[in-house]
């Protein structure tokens, strides 16, 4: 049974009828009736709008302010291929509080999801930090509450600013803790300015309301190394939770968070104040440095790179990075008599003869294994447990069943091309081990097909390294 627990309720079509908007309307706007404006001029299909109690939402259950709907109008520096609303919490927030009314505190289910939600996020490795208010240093605020309108909801982030109240339903307290949880992250998500990742579909996970979201202008936009299409349990931010939903971030969700929120490097130095050639001779010894997002410098070679190569475009190249940056370790090698260049992750780096000195990345110089040498099955077990390992090639045709989480004797390499982790040029990828589940959904994502199974003992997930 899927749970419309999110917002399904019958609402106003923006129509020329409903809010004269752009409809030979000649008065001064209303609020309410700019931000409707504002989401058409932005892009948004006017049958995804509803206006509720005086209020303004798309997508479902996402309220839109006035200045949300004003921001939605400018061209956000960076916006390109995220799968987000036009805003996104800026780099000023670091910490947010999340503040639950009395009321909220009051249902025992609501108050623990709301530390189980806080837990995913902290959790999740990103920049951002979450609280539960009152507290102090917090640089951001959201209001949590309970309402009678029947479904939850939440604020689109303004200003650089999260999104500043979350609304809930008491009705959630007639079903489990998981699905406490899972509304609670889900809404969460929305006031970090994810839209739903079965927008295009909603049926996908609800069993009834409006199918589409519609594009929806530059407010729905790909998030690199993610799916670009959604299957049941697949996100959090599927439009409606299944009574079947643990309330965790998949590994997906942790890939996107970490695409638009990456780990701030913790005080270390930037890679481009090193000159890495003045430490030819000084074999094995490594130098930490922060990178931040890849600028597309020359590299030559693949895995071991001339010692002349921009630091950070081969971080990224050898999979040790996503493009938006991070912390390196680089080891300092021996100069080798050739280089060879190949394209890996969006980079594509030169071939080259002898150089006289050389680097890798990770700890004592040595690349990391193929992953087909990784016997996964062996790890059983050992829940948690990260491997790095990299694909040279993708070999299409070979088995993977699941969807985000693999069953642990499908292809690595394979189920990182159909998570999205890498392309068919290959690239670094991290594997976790997982626990056993009682089946898998098999998909169809970036021209792969994978099975479906029925339990199974052991599981793993891939994302960057």
């Amino acid at each position: 049974m899927r749970v419309p627990m999110f917002k399904q309720v019958t609402a106003l079509a923006v129509t020329c009828g409903a809010l004269l908007v752009g409809c030979g309307n000649e008065g001064p706007l209303t609020e309410q009736e700019e931000i409707v404006s504002n989401l058409i001029e932005a892009g948004f299909p006017e049958d995804d709008i509803q206006v509720i109690d005086g209020a303004v939402y798309v997508g479902g259950d996402g309220r839109v302010s006035l200045a949300a709907s004003r921001e939605m109008l400018q061209t956000p520096e960076g916006s390109a291929e995220q799968y987000r609303s036009n805003n996104i919490v800026g780099s000023s927030v670091t910490r947010i509080c999340l503040n639950p009314t009395a009321a909220f505190n009051s249902y025992p289910s609501l108050s623990q999801g709301l530390d189980d939600a806080i837990a995913n996020y902290n959790g999740a490795g990103i920049r951002l930090t979450f609280a539960r208010g009152p507290t102090t240093g917090c640089t951001a605020n959201i209001s949590v509450e309970t309402w009678d309108g029947g479904y939850s909801d939440a604020e689109y982030p303004a200003n650089g600013a999260p999104g500043w109240r979350l609304r809930f339903t008491p009705l959630l307290v007639n079903y489990n803790a998981d699905i406490n949880e899972h509304t609670i992250t889900h809404e969460l998500g929305h006031a970090l300015g994810f839209r739903h990742s079965d927008y295009y579909n909603r049926y996908i996970s609800c069993p009834s309301g409006p199918q589409v979201e519609g594009d929806e202008g530059v407010g729905i936009n790909h998030i690199p190394g993610t799916p670009t299409t959604a299957v049941l349990y697949g996100s959090v931010m599927n439009s409606c939770p299944d009574l079947q939903a643990t309330g965790e971030l998949t590994s997906s969700d942790i890939t996107a968070l970490l695409a638009l929120y990456p780990p701030v490097p913790s005080g270390l130095p930037s890679c481009s104040n090193y000159n890495i050639p003045s430490y030819r001779g000084q074999n094995n010894s490594q130098i930490q440095c922060a990178c931040g997002a890849a600028s597309g410098g020359a590299v030559w070679g693949t895995d071991i790179y001339t010692d002349d190569s921009d630091v950070c475009t081969a971080a990224v190249h050898a999979g040790v990075i996503p493009a938006s940056g991070g912390n390196v370790t680089l080891t300092i090698r021996p100069g080798q008599g050739s280089y060879t260049g190949t394209t890996r992750n969006g980079f594509s780096t030169y071939s080259y003869g002898a150089w006289d000195g050389s680097y890798s990345f990770g700890g004592g110089g040595a690349p990391p294994p193929e992953c087909s040498t990784v016997n996964v099955m062996a790890y059983r077990g050992q829940n948690g447990t990260q491997l790095r390992c990299n694909c040279s090639t993708v070999p299409y045709g070979a088995s993977v069943w699941g969807s985000d989480l693999y069953t642990d004797d499908s292809n690595v390499c394979v189920a990182a091309a159909h998570m999205g982790v890498i392309t068919s040029s290959g690239g670094g990828v991290l594997i976790t081990i997982y626990p056993g589940q009682s089946y898998y959904i098999g998909s169809t994502r970036n021209g792969i097909n994978t099975y479906p199974y029925g339990a199974w003992s052991g599981s793993f997930s891939v994302r960057w390294p």
